[in-house]
């Protein structure tokens, strides 16, 4: 018989009446507020959900990665297969990570807006990674077959990338937020004080314009200033392992950066910054990814297990290959084959109790 279609369909009301002691009411806000609470709660779910297909994945790529032979040895031996255990174990510390962070934040009263984004967006790509990159390619033709674990879950494996808000359209979303204040504070007086003076192209050279906007630009100008100023408040993590110290400092000269560079942006698009969508998703990115980084290393401390920090150690390395564009060092594959070789020797516990599937046409 044919499978059955999976179908997304509205549902409509119609002069449906609802008992007044039936409405919700917010200690702040309205119904909206109700609803993007509800989100929040959904995206963080999603990624734990990720998080838990991709255990499903990992434990189901070990018997057949032992049992799968190529010119006499199981590909369990091969270091590409053995990248992609670890890379999988990797995306599973970055969602565990970030779900543990959403979740404490949720439960200490914090809306948790943002950080449930970047949970959503990091839970939702990785399972697609994990699903297409990883898993598929190393079961090969097996994958499509009736009652493989791929074949018949790949919609579910795929749509968490829409579900609770596109990806990318989230990130854009992310990023308004994230930069709502500092356009409030210092560039809408500055648009304010062009528009009383008539100003219509603001030239900074100009000495006429930029004294009538003289409070403004001084506002701004300390600002700026003190972004440069060296700092003496980085934060310290006692007993932190060497591995996960130098991700938490890449991660805190990151934040460092990123303000000057965001707001670099506002002032060079102004308010055709908003049709910049590309320069918006790529800077998004790039800050989810610095947060990623610091979260996962601060979680797979508290842990205090080596499969955790060898874990989130491989996904601090790749994210911060992707900030720097670095090339991955001899070093890293050696990190990735001693990681895959603590998975495969049962050191992954996460994975304990997972159900394993039959592998499927033995030959």
């Amino acid at each position: 018989m044919p499978s059955a279609k999976r179908t997304t369909t509205a549902c409509g009301f119609h002069n449906f009446r609802v008992p007044r002691s039936n409405l919700l009411k917010p200690p702040q806000g309205d119904g909206l507020t109700i609803a993007y609470h509800g989100l929040n709660l959904g995206r963080l779910s999603l990624c734990a959900g990720a998080g838990g297909s991709m255990r499903i994945m990992l434990a189901n790529l070990l018997p057949w990665a032992d049992f799968r032979r190529t010119y006499g040895q199981p590909i369990k031996t091969r270091e590409l297969v053995k990248r992609r255990l670890a890379r999988l174990a990797a995306l599973i510390a970055g969602s565990d990570a970030l779900v543990a962070w959403g979740s404490y934040l949720i439960d200490q009263g914090y809306r948790g807006e943002m950080e449930c984004i970047i949970a959503k967006i990091f839970g939702s790509e990785a399972m697609k990674e994990a699903a297409v990159e990883l898993f598929m390619k190393t079961h090969g033709g097996r994958s499509f077959l009736k009652g493989h674990i791929l074949g018949d879950n790949i919609y579910d494996f795929l749509a968490p990338c829409i579900y609770e808000g596109e990806g990318e359209i989230l990130g854009l979303a992310f990023f308004k937020s994230l930069i709502k204040e500092h356009g409030k504070q210092y560039f809408e007086p500055i648009g304010k004080a062009l528009q009383t003076h008539g100003i219509k192209d603001f030239n900074p050279l100009n000495l006429s314009q930029t004294w009538k906007l003289r409070k403004e630009m001084w506002s701004y100008g300390k600002w700026k200033l003190g972004q440069k100023l060296p700092r003496g408040n980085r934060q310290e993590v006692p007993n932190l392992d060497p591995r996960l110290a130098a991700h938490v400092q890449f991660a805190q000269d990151q934040f460092r950066r990123h303000p000057q560079e965001i707001s670099a942006t506002m002032v060079k698009h102004q308010l055709k910054l908003a049709d910049r969508q590309c320069r918006m998703a790529e800077l998004s990115s790039r800050i989810q990814d610095t947060v990623t980084i610091l979260v996962t290393a601060l979680w797979a401390h508290r842990q205090g297990n080596e499969a955790s920090i060898a874990s989130a150690d491989i996904l601090c390395q790749d994210l911060r290959r992707k900030l720097t564009g670095e090339r991955p060092s001899d070093r890293y594959f050696k990190d990735v084959g001693r990681l895959a070789d603590l998975i495969l020797s049962g050191g992954f516990e996460t994975i304990a109790g997972v159900p394993l599937a039959e592998i499927m046409m033995k030959y």
